[in-house]
């Protein structure tokens, strides 16, 4: 009898870690297959079936539900002697309703797999029986039957799941803890509250074998890394002591809590070593209170100036569609939030997932979702569907437009003049719907046009705003700015090049500077020029020099 474990990852970087787990915790030979839910079911069924399984296993997330029962109805008509059973959040609740809908499906495998993952193997092997199995649901004369469940366990029995792999260019998840001591009501971890721990000599043994990986990005999935302040420090301690050189370390905190001593030795770690995430989903205090949730922004704040932003990059999360948060309270906690100037801002929109109390009490507090994963909300008794399609070009705004520092120079300017952030890119949002025919921001080009042409509009485009819109268009791009804008710069005269060219004989392979200066244009930005080479048309280079001393 040969299993194979198979996991349908959102795109090739990403791994799963969950079938990894699961195939560390027996001693039994099984097979795993990892691939992405972009290929195509032929692929995907021939990539399978060169495995020759007897039995197989699927991994199931709202991502890639969809082409798993594409997946598995296509196999049991096909290939009806392989049995397929499933497991993962999307098939632990709701499991009989599940095995009812999906009579492909030969048994599903509930709950934390790495607990019953070898009776279950046992089973399969027609070791042991059906209801031995922790946590199966599986069916016996036209009947579906479910074992209970066994309690939860230490995960210091668990290994990190990661060995011997090649994991360049891919991200390694890891979980030095299960379980999270806060219930908000559209989280599937508020069904676990029994909060477990691994050492952390056993995360230091298992970290140094992900370092030899390739890896240059570990995610925790912890759901609040730093509950444990001492337990904390020494982790990133570790981190800061070991971690191989350019690896990036991301960990979801409540910032609410953060201590000054953590924050000071996450500022002892050199830059970009490690990524903040902290979910604030809404300040409504109401909202908030439906949910099961408390944010005390000013805390947040104060934790966040702790901080050091030149090395820490912090992203903070806003929900679309929680209950009785309409647009008026969206926006304005979005106004609340920008000053806490944030990397990213990254606007979610609420998924009513299986299992979680917010699902349950969907008809309650009249959450209309789309009944395919991943369950995503359509609209509510305050928002309704045009506003959520509305917000969706707002976060796809707020994205492309404060993301990643974009257009810095912009935003200070806009926030001289007292605009609104959310005036600023509710207003960008509209004029995208009504110009999404032509996907106006599908490219870089594209995104300096749109803005050009929206601050146009709003009269905005003054020489003060335009100087702003020209060192964002430096900053990001080597092109010269009157190829992408409807304007003309004025660059600089030839002999301020050629005296350049002369002083810096290096930036052009050419012995004659008068010659070499027909590849080189000259532009003004502040205090600073700068002197982009060109080769046949094409962008080579680039060079900045301040005015008022030199290079």
């Amino acid at each position: 009898m040969k299993a194979l474990l198979v996991a349908l990852n959102a795109s090739y970087v990403h791994t799963n870690l969950a079938v990894r787990l699961l195939r560390a915790s027996t001693k039994r030979p099984v097979a795993l297959l990892e691939m992405t839910i972009n290929e195509s079911r032929d692929v995907m069924l021939q990539k399978i079936l060169r495995e020759r399984p007897d039995a197989i296993l699927y991994s199931a997330y709202i991502w890639n539900w969809s082409q798993i029962q594409m997946l598995g109805r296509y196999i049991r008509k096909a290939f009806p002697l392989i049995k397929q059973y499933v497991g993962g959040p999307e098939a632990t609740y709701d499991s009989a309703e599940r095995m009812e809908a999906e009579p492909w499906i030969d048994g599903i495998l509930r709950g934390e797999g790495e607990r019953s993952f070898d009776d279950f193997l046992a089973c399969l092997e027609g070791e042991a029986d059906r209801k031995q199995v922790p946590g199966l649901v599986y069916r016996r004369d036209g009947e579906i039957f479910s074992v209970p469940l066994k309690d939860t366990f230490a995960i210091s029995e668990l290994p990190a799941g990661y060995d011997e792999e090649a994991l360049d260019h891919r991200i390694v998840y890891y979980e030095s803890m299960r379980g999270c001591p806060y219930h908000c009501s559209y989280c599937l971890s508020s069904q676990d509250d029994d909060v477990r721990y691994r050492s952390v000599d056993e995360i230091k043994e298992q970290m140094r074998r992900i370092f030899n990986t390739g890896t240059q990005l570990v995610k925790f999935v912890d759901r609040s890394f730093h509950i444990r302040p001492e337990r904390t420090k020494e982790i990133l301690r570790f981190f800061i002591d070991e971690a191989p050189k350019d690896m990036c370390i991301h960990f979801e905190m409540n910032l609410e809590h953060m201590t000054p001593d953590v924050a000071g030795v996450i500022n002892e770690a050199p830059a970009g070593l490690f990524q903040i995430e902290a979910g604030i989903q809404s300040v409504n205090p109401e909202v908030n209170r439906r949910i099961h949730r408390s944010t005390n922004l000013e805390k947040m704040k104060k934790a966040m100036d702790l901080i050091d932003r030149d090395k820490v990059h912090i992203h903070v999360d806003l929900i679309v569609g929680l209950p009785g948060e309409d647009m008026e309270s969206f926006l304005t906690g979005f106004d609340r939030v920008v000053p806490l100037r944030a990397k990213k801002i990254q606007i979610g929109f609420l998924k009513l997932l299986r299992g979680t109390e917010l699902r349950r009490r969907a008809e309650e507090f009249r959450i209309i979702y789309d009944d395919e994963p991943p369950y995503e909300v359509i609209r509510t008794d305050v928002l309704n569907g045009e506003e959520v399609l509305l917000l969706k070009n707002f976060a796809t705004v707020v994205e492309n437009y404060y993301d990643e520092d974009a257009f810095l120079a912009v935003r200070d300017e806009l926030k001289r003049r007292g605009v609104k952030p959310s005036d600023f890119y509710m207003g960008m949002a509209v004029s995208l719907m009504e110009n999404i025919h032509e996907q106006p921001i599908k490219n870089r080009q594209g995104k300096h046009l749109f803005l050009y042409r929206f601050l146009k509009e709003k009269h905005w485009m003054d020489e003060a705003m335009y100087l702003a819109l020209k060192e964002d268009f430096y900053f990001a791009e080597n092109k010269y700015i009157g190829g992408i804008l409807p304007v003309d710069d004025p660059e600089l005269g030839r002999q301020a090049v050629v005296d350049f060219l002369k002083s810096h004989p290096d930036f052009v392979p050419a012995d004659d500077p008068l010659k070499a200066s027909k590849q080189v244009r000259g532009i003004t930005l502040g205090a600073t020029r700068r002197y982009i080479y060109y080769e046949k048309g094409k962008y080579k280079n680039h060079m900045d020099e301040r005015k008022d001393h030199g290079q």
